[in-house]
């Protein structure tokens, strides 16, 4: 059997070319650093998108990934900004040892992150590790998908072009998507194509990867927090902080830690 590469090695090449330019939520990320304070912390940072104008702020902000081949482009990223002092961690969401107990005034799982955790045990341990790691008070935001029947009709693609991009050498690079929606899995599925055409030659080169996301529902996620520590101050449907609706199409969930975890009572006979 080959060796298993993780989707991030090859996405992390063009994952720039998408979203370096999104900024949409950086201003509600900074407002809410302004409440809390540093340190800040954000798991799943990628290539380091919401990393810098954070530390750019003058905030103290540390990063988490597991894919060294983002953490490698987040390092490109702040060393050319002139940030090499923000801190960046190699780890998983469920096991984030690296980490001191009880420092952090405000964590952040943008972009769907917190859909990567595939089952309740690692949503759990997730965030049991977040709840280990922040300050008694201090915020975590989370921005989601809002799984609503009309956003997962949409998701749902046999093949799709996305669009294309031209690279550095001159090449382009054009990347298709194919994605199927499991309702009673809660999972969606991503295949993503990325078709590179040399700009002598033109001889085109394919790259495959495919992944899957969990998406939860808004109580299911009430719920999980709950139980791990956390009280929910508000669920918005915006980056804006527009209230939630049917119509939203993400959920932006503020949260703030509690001393201790939940005690569930027990079931009676």
């Amino acid at each position: 059997m080959g060796e298993t590469i993780d989707a991030y090695e090859i996405i992390a090449d063009y994952y720039d070319l998408e979203f370096a330019r999104f900024s949409d939520d950086i201003e509600v990320y900074l407002a809410f650093a302004q409440r809390t304070g540093d340190p800040i912390l954000e798991i799943g940072c990628g290539t380091g998108r919401l990393l810098a104008p954070l530390a750019r702020s003058g905030y103290t902000v540390h990063g988490v990934d597991r894919s060294p081949a983002m953490l490698a482009r987040a390092r490109e990223r702040l060393r050319a900004e002139g940030l090499e002092h923000v801190q960046l961690f190699q780890a998983d969401a469920v096991d984030l040892r690296p980490l001191a107990d009880g420092f952090y005034r405000l964590a952040i799982i943008a972009l769907n992150g917190f859909l990567h955790l595939l089952d309740r045990t690692a949503q759990q341990r997730a965030l049991a590790e977040l709840h280990r790691v922040m300050t008694t008070g201090g915020l975590l935001l989370l921005d989601l998908l809002h799984p609503t029947p009309a956003q997962l009709q949409a998701l749902e693609q046999p093949l799709s072009w996305d669009g294309n991009w031209r690279l550095p050498d001159g090449s382009r690079l054009d990347r298709f998507a194919s994605r199927s929606v499991h309702p009673s899995e809660q999972t969606i599925t991503t295949t993503l194509f990325y078709d590179r055409t040399d700009a002598h030659s033109g001889q085109v080169t394919r790259r495959v990867v495919s992944y899957k996301l969990r998406f939860v529902h808004r109580f299911e996620l009430e719920l999980l927090l709950e139980q791990a520590g956390f009280a929910v101050e508000a669920i918005y449907g915006s980056y804006d902080l527009d209230p939630l609706t049917d119509e939203s199409p993400q959920m932006f969930v503020v949260a703030q830690r509690q001393l201790s975890p939940a005690i569930l009572a027990p079931r009676r006979a």
